[in-house]
């Protein structure tokens, strides 16, 4: 089969639409089984999605190393390692809200200290929405290449800005603390704050400028590399930190989110 990225893609692309497909029939005929926990959610629909889209990958790829969100890693010794999100957006998908994905990270690991992501992909089902992002190559929608609009004159009192936090977040009272300020602190400067409870999907939006902005506050890995992918190459404003990420469409949001970190993040979190 070979290992061109072009092949990878194109095995990415056909894993999360068999996964897509497989959670699109489960929302509408509602026959998953959930766990609902106190800090997330498990449903038979991530696991099943998962099984489909790894069936995909090792079909093509049985020496890549895949990092999989319900089964954990799987070993091998490929140029490659495959981050699987089977159902991003649990709590959407069983709360009935249809604002969910199948998505895939690729990061580079041939000869790298520090994989880099190199490809990103997300499908959302019920929309029928595909976003691909790759290094180097910029973002396609629906196989259209888009970048985030500039050319607005956007100021962060008419921005439109999501926050997302990691799982651990939610579990520590500290964390929750910083993550609460930052909410306020978004509330208070920009028009709306959309909390993500489905990253892949908004960044897909960010991507294309139909939001504003984003504040990541220790993310999840298996969202985040694809998001600073899509980010990078989409144009967008962006900066890393330790535990925190933000991202504007335009310089002015993204000065404001990045006071915003400073102010809520610089004293109480380190």
């Amino acid at each position: 089969m070979g290992n061109s990225l072009d092949t990878v893609e194109r095995t990415a692309i056909e894993a999360c639409r068999v996964g897509g497909a497989f959670l699109r029939d489960s929302y509408r005929n509602g026959e998953t089984d959930v766990d609902p926990g106190e800090h997330d959610v498990k449903s038979s629909a991530d696991t099943g999605s998962e099984r489909r889209m790894l069936s995909v990958i090792e079909s093509r790829f049985p020496d890549h190393p895949i990092d999989a969100e319900e089964s954990g890693r799987h070993g091998g010794s490929g140029p490659y390692e495959w981050v699987v999100d089977p159902l991003d957006g649990t709590n959407n998908f069983e709360s009935g809200l249809p604002s969910f994905a199948t998505a895939v990270t690729v990061l580079e690991t041939d000869g790298a200290p520090d994989p880099r992501p190199v490809l990103g992909v997300v499908y959302i089902p019920l929309l029928d929405e595909l976003y691909v992002g790759r290094r180097d190559g910029g973002v396609r929608y629906n196989g259209r290449p888009v970048s985030a609009d500039r050319g607005r004159a956007l100021e962060p009192s008419t921005a439109t800005v999501v926050t997302v936090i990691g799982h651990d977040v939610k579990r520590q009272p500290d964390r929750r603390a910083v993550s609460a300020s930052i909410d306020r602190a978004v509330e208070k400067r920009c028009k709306r704050r959309l909390e993500s409870w489905s990253p892949t999907v908004h960044w897909g939006l960010l991507a294309r400028g139909r939001l504003d902005g984003i504040v990541c506050y220790r993310p999840d890995r298996e969202e985040q590399a694809l998001g600073e992918l899509f980010a990078d190459e989409s144009g967008l404003e962006t900066e890393r930190g330790d535990d925190w990420f933000v991202a504007g469409v335009t310089r002015e949001t993204f000065d404001a989110l990045r006071e915003i970190v400073a102010e809520t993040t610089d004293d109480t979190d380190r």
